[in-house]
């Protein structure tokens, strides 16, 4: 499992599932494609995996992406690819594992360790509110073999020492980036452009969000607010990107915005390859979920894209909106905060503007994907040096 200053160091990301749809999915796609490639080589291992758009990219850059679905970790089948998963360690001769999720960081880490695998890293996306006492249990019989967390935010690492006693020592903060080349702020034209595409005319004050449609994510909270505001700021429009698994939320919160009388002011997107294109469009952006935030690469992406942002005070949220400085930090469930903050912004267009001239700015300092991609290569690098 040694390396030399003229090999590559090999990694293997173990992930629990691999639907192309998620945040984390979204991150481990650009890291491995933005690693250099001189000084690693990279495979993942999805133990639940469908192709998409984002295992296209990473093959195409040249990253094996190996589906072993291991189900139920204690059942024959877990060990007959705990088998082919020490094959796949051995075989590519790999020096580092990292792992993404409970699965991966119970079972994945085991396995590794049996296999020989000194270096073993624990990627930890969430505070853990949906966690249960078991997966906290299960994560603390493994620390003794985790060499070291990555923590996405401070509150995701403050949050793993206090609920999986992890000493302080071990977990290190590292920021998820935005690809400055395709995330950056539009042009007043193609923001009138954008606008016009969704049947919106240049004066509609356009309040947009990007979050699965699932209960934690909180959107009827967000269309509370939304039917409150409109009271008071005519021209407001609401747009929601965002996929359903099954369709149920989006039957209940279409129905609630029917109910309220301002269905022909909302689109719905749904899941869409592009967010871009209606990014463009927004004059501000909300996420406000209840809970179980990690570090979003959806504000930060917003924030590059120039918008003054509110979100609610859940998880790295306020790592990345300041205060009164580039948008609006409220506290969870709050409706009247929130309604508070989009009338303030809708009738402050000069104010809008510099906060979403200070969000762009922000991301430049502090949450670049190269700043990422170093972060992580100056962490595998320090690990083989010992």
């Amino acid at each position: 499992m040694s390396t030399t200053k003229l090999t590559r160091i090999n990694i293997l990301y173990l992930i629990d599932h691999f639907h192309g749809v998620g945040g984390t999915e979204n991150h481990l796609a650009r890291l491995v494609t933005s690693l250099d490639k001189g000084k690693f080589s990279c495979t993942i291992v999805a133990f639940d995996f469908v192709d998409n758009h984002l295992s296209d990219t990473i093959k195409q850059n040249g990253v094996e992406l190996i589906h072993l679905p291991v189900g139920r970790y204690y059942t024959v089948n877990a060990l007959k690819n705990a088998v082919y998963l020490t094959k796949i360690i051995r075989d590519k001769r790999i020096d580092i594992v990292q792992t993404f999720h409970i699965k991966s960081d119970f079972y994945g880490s085991i396995v590794a360790r049996l296999s020989g695998v000194k270096y073993i890293l624990s990627s930890k996306r969430d505070v853990g509110d949906l966690k249960s006492s078991w997966h906290f249990f299960l994560n603390k019989l493994v620390r003794g073999i985790t060499c070291k967390y990555i923590a996405v935010a401070d509150a995701v690492k403050k949050a793993v020492i206090e609920k999986e006693g992890v000493s302080t020592h071990k977990i290190t903060t590292i920021y998820n980036g935005v690809d400055k080349n395709i995330f950056n702020a539009p042009s007043f034209e193609e923001k009138r452009r954008a606008k016009k595409k969704l049947g919106f005319s240049d004066s509609d004050f356009v309040v947009g969000t990007v979050a699965w449609l699932r209960p934690e994510k909180n959107y009827i909270f967000f269309f509370d607010s939304i039917i409150n505001a409109s009271n008071q700021v005519n021209n407001l429009k609401a747009v929601a990107v965002g996929g359903d698994e099954d369709g149920q939320q989006l039957k209940i919160f279409k129905n609630y915005v029917d109910q309220a009388g301002i269905s022909e002011n909302v689109i719905f997107a749904g899941q869409v390859p592009d967010v871009k294109k209606y990014l463009k469009a927004f004059d501000i952006a909300c996420l406000v979920p209840s809970g179980n935030e990690g570090f979003s690469n959806s504000i930060i992406e917003k924030m590059a894209m120039g918008l003054p942002m509110i979100v609610s005070d859940v998880g790295g949220n306020a790592e990345a909106v300041i205060d009164g400085y580039n948008g609006f930090v409220i506290p969870p469930n709050n409706s009247e905060k929130l309604t508070e903050a989009l009338v303030y912004l809708a009738e402050h267009p000069e104010e809008r503007k510099k906060m979403g001239d200070r969000s762009a700015q922000r991301v430049q300092e502090m949450f670049t994907l190269e700043g990422m991609i170093q972060a992580h290569e100056e962490l595998y690098e320090s690990l083989i040096a010992g």
